[in-house]
């Protein structure tokens, strides 16, 4: 299923780590969604491209929480 609903946080640092990562989240359906970045800048640009999907009215998928230009 496909839908619209979708909330985004900003990217956050992964504790504890020996190298630093980056958390991408977002929620689907209600369904709670994350990629991790090697660096900030990849992590922001990662969720630039999913709210610039939101914003042109593309739906996303349920299953995989990505919008239907960045499937497969």
């Amino acid at each position: 299923m496909k839908t619209t609903d979708v909330k985004f946080w900003d990217p956050r640092q992964h504790p504890g780590r020996k190298s630093a990562s980056y958390e991408v989240r977002w929620v689907v359906a209600g369904r709670t969604r994350s990629r991790s970045r090697r660096t900030k800048e990849l992590a922001e640009a990662l969720l630039s491209e999913l709210r610039q999907a939101a914003r042109r009215g593309e739906l996303f998928d349920d299953v995989t929480g990505l919008p239907d230009s960045m499937l497969p």
